[in-house]
């Protein structure tokens, strides 16, 4: 985060924006002469051009809106990694019992948002670089008249098609395609991972207050267990103003990937089956494409239900041993409160879960259909 310039540090703000607008600037010369390209296939109804430039330009350019909208949203993104900082430095001082369910918490965050979505998204975006390497060794070394093959093939304006070719053009493009490609990987496994730990907290909290419940009916006198579960109804409360705190960090980006992955994987499906030939990368770019959205709402789905499963493990938490009449109210409105679902939206309108990812797939599906017809 901090190298994608999207850390909200208050202290590093005035750089972050000098930076952002620095990346900016640089990717100013490629993102113009991929849009002059688009045109010109508009011109001659190229549509295959078109969706192949789209599908590599359009996440570019929402990596680089990604570094705005952190800098937009900085204090409630700040409010998050404070509160996250805080938690994981009071759970140092808790039992051994709560320790197992943090680590646990810990290992999946590292394996799954960090370790496999930085995997996939390195995956996905430097096999164009790969294989762009690949060819040219192969065709310099095996072929007696080799073609140069670019890391994205792109018709620079104001020169001759075949000019692209030539050196030091063809290296300078090559060069600069690679930073972008290291722009791309940084915006997107930062950015995205940051939203898998925050919700991935989100769950760890509510686990964590509903093992307290647990514990707490098992104190020693009622002046004890009230105090606890007083304490439990604290941080439910605590918790509900951190989910806020994701919503409001986050709402925006869910809607623009919402539209986004529906639009490309419809698209990429078209290239692939109906391009020049089967073509690996943009399969494994649709691929990823796929789990780029698959994870927000498998994300969003799982927060549903760790806070409804809250009640039933309240309610599974010992209370018929206990007497007290005021005890047994104040968990009844603890259930009832669990029942109620908390849900992540895009724009505030639309609820991210599974249902809305197998939405998603069906309607590319048609928009790939619809470009076929």
């Amino acid at each position: 985060m901090g190298v994608g310039l999207i850390y909200p540090n208050p202290k590093t703000e005035t750089r972050r924006l000098v930076g952002i607008l620095l990346v900016l600037i640089s990717v100013v010369p490629l993102s113009i002469m991929i849009l002059i390209d688009i045109y010109d296939c508009w011109k001659r109804r190229d549509i295959i051009n078109i969706i192949r430039h789209s599908t590599v330009v359009g996440p570019f350019l929402g990596g680089i809106f990604k570094m705005f909208i952190m800098y937009y949203k900085k204090t409630p993104a700040k409010g998050l990694v404070d509160e996250i900082d805080n938690d994981y430095a009071s759970y140092n001082s808790l039992p051994s019992s709560y320790k197992s369910i943090i680590n646990k918490s810990i290992s999946n965050n590292l394996l799954y948002s960090e370790k496999c979505w930085a995997v996939t998204v390195i995956t996905c975006v430097m096999t164009f670089p790969f294989m762009a390497v690949t060819l040219n060794i192969y065709n310099f070394l095996f072929k007696s008249e080799p073609t140069k093959h670019m890391v994205h093939d792109l018709i620079i304006p104001f020169m001759e098609p075949e000019g692209r070719f030539d050196s030091p053009t063809f290296e300078v493009m090559f060069v600069y395609m690679l930073y972008a490609c290291l722009l791309y990987v940084i915006n997107f496994t930062g950015y995205d991972g940051f939203f898998g730990l925050c919700i991935n907290h989100a769950c760890l909290k509510m686990e964590l207050y509903c093992k307290a419940v647990e514990d707490a009916l098992r104190a020693a006198t009622e002046m004890d267990i009230h105090d606890r579960i007083v304490d439990v109804i604290r941080e439910q409360n605590k918790l509900k103003r951190y989910v806020d705190l994701v919503q409001a960090t986050f709402n925006i980006w869910l809607g623009i990937i919402l539209i986004a992955t529906m639009i490309q994987i419809g698209t990429c499906m078209y290239h692939i089956t109906e391009g020049y030939g089967l073509d690996l990368r943009y399969i494994i770019f649709m691929t990823g494409t796929v789990i780029h959205i698959y994870l927000p709402c498998r994300y969003s789905a799982k927060l549903k239900h760790m806070s409804m499963e809250t009640a039933t493990l309240i309610y599974c938490s010992g209370w018929e041993t206990i007497p007290s009449n005021r005890i047994r109210k104040t968990l009844l409105f603890m259930i009832a409160r669990g029942q109620i679902p908390i849900e992540i939206t895009a724009f505030n309108i639309l609820i991210f879960d599974m249902d809305l990812f197998v939405t998603i797939l069906n309607s590319s599906y048609s928009m790939y259909t619809l470009l076929r017809s």
